[in-house]
């Protein structure tokens, strides 16, 4: 198996194949599947790096993390639906070498002024940071907030600041940051820094920024650190939940709720962050691990005092989905959705990916549904989702396509 971006952890379990046997039988749930989009055509962006960004009218926006051209530094886009049910790309941002930063990754998000901002994963040095686009009458000014390493995407609070994981925090390593506007600019401030050492006990590498729950305090997951081998797969650990609270004082403590690779059984390296419900219990995903070692989608909950997780599926093999990475969402009724590696051979004899869902039922475990399997014409490796108020989903494609170069598209189940 291949992923073309992701973190480390992620691409090399992504490069075993176990075959072993499910909790739940997958079904076959066919949705209507559409191509909005493909990236690569000369003038265009090519590897779409995050989930989809939607506004109130409809329009979805993304980066892409190369082109336009053979050596291009990446795009930032926004997709349009027209009245004769195609879709129009507008380029709102053209990459290039130098101090303006490159190779935009993770989802973009918008501010109540319709600013978008998004991350680069590089640092001073490498062209990286965290940047905003602004509209206006003469198209959207760019402009670079931070030049240090910045994590895929960001989280905004009410008042505008922006967080997530950028680098150097205490230990010139990575940390989860803060970054506050004010008159004379954006304001640094490291609220936790992880540990420089490999195979650092409290975690590193956040694969996607945290949440919020009601009360203010962070939620989220690491991709490496937390326990080594064994039973993790690789000495820089497999990741934790962590939850991050604030002291008043404008410190936060930072708490471990969980290290993956905790049992022999248990799920490694989350690979999409966290979801949460109505009733604040946590989802998410595991690139590894299970009793498969295909990955796992997991609930965590607090109930009685204490953190409890549930495995909601334990992948059993590729053929309907495995090793699942980036964000799941939720529709209205409560169903998960997500995208996996596995599927179909045709993308180069690789696996092209699929969609999955997950509907939880009155009794028993959480039923698991293939909803499309990608071919190498529709795309390659499907990057985290975005639903809508119909229930439609949108997402993109790492790779192939009509240019090879990925897809954005969307299905309706």
């Amino acid at each position: 198996m291949r992923r073309i971006l992701g973190t480390p952890a992620i691409a090399e379990i992504l490069a075993v194949v176990l075959v072993g046997l499910g909790l739940v039988p997958a079904t076959w749930a066919a949705g209507k599947f559409k191509v909005l989009h493909d990236f690569g055509a000369t003038g265009d962006g090519s590897t779409p790096g995050g989930a989809l960004l939607l506004d109130s009218q409809g329009n979805l926006y993304g980066g892409t993390a190369g082109g336009p051209g053979e050596y291009g530094y990446g795009t930032v886009y926004k997709l349009s639906s027209q009245a004769d049910g195609t879709w129009s790309e507008t380029i709102l941002h053209t990459f290039s070498a130098g101090s303006g930063g490159a190779n935009p990754w993770g989802s973009l998000i918008f501010d109540g002024s319709g600013n978008l901002y998004g991350t680069m994963p590089l640092g001073t040095n490498y062209i990286g940071g965290v940047f905003e686009l602004s509209p206006g009458s003469g198209g959207w000014a760019y402009s670079v907030l931070y030049t240090e390493s910045s994590g895929p995407g960001l989280l905004l609070d009410k008042l505008g600041n922006l967080y997530g994981q950028m680098a150097p925090g205490k230990y010139s390593y990575s940390a989860v940051a803060e970054l506050s506007p004010g008159s004379g600019g954006w304001t640094y401030t490291p609220l936790y820094s992880f540990c420089s050492g490999q195979g650092c006990p409290d975690g590193d590498g956040e694969p996607a920024p945290p949440i919020w729950d009601g009360k203010g305090n962070l939620y989220g997951t690491t991709s490496e650190g937390g326990i080594g081998r064994p039973p993790c797969w690789i000495a820089f650990g497999c990741g934790v939940i962590f939850k991050m609270t604030p002291n008043g004082d404008g410190t936060w403590t930072y708490h471990v709720l969980h290290r993956f690779a905790s049992s022999s059984t248990d799920g490694q390296t989350p690979g999409g962050g966290l979801v949460m419900d109505a009733a604040g219990n946590l989802y998410g995903n595991t690139g590894g691990g299970g009793v498969h070692s295909n990955g796992t989608i997991f609930k965590f909950s607090f109930s009685g005092g204490h953190w409890k997780k549930t495995v909601l599926y334990d992948f059993p093999n590729c053929a309907d989905g495995c090793y699942p990475y980036d964000a799941i969402v939720f529709d209205k009724a409560g169903n998960l959705y997500g995208g996996a590696n596995g599927g179909l051979p045709d993308c180069d004899g690789y696996q092209c990916g699929v969609v999955f869902k997950l509907s939880p039922q009155k009794s028993g475990p959480w039923k698991y549904s293939v909803v499309h399997k990608f071919t190498a014409a529709d795309g390659e490796y499907p990057l985290g989702l975005v639903i809508d108020g119909k229930g439609h989903l949108f997402g993109t494609t790492q790779a192939f396509g009509k240019y090879h170069f990925g897809t954005a598209f969307e299905i309706i189940p």
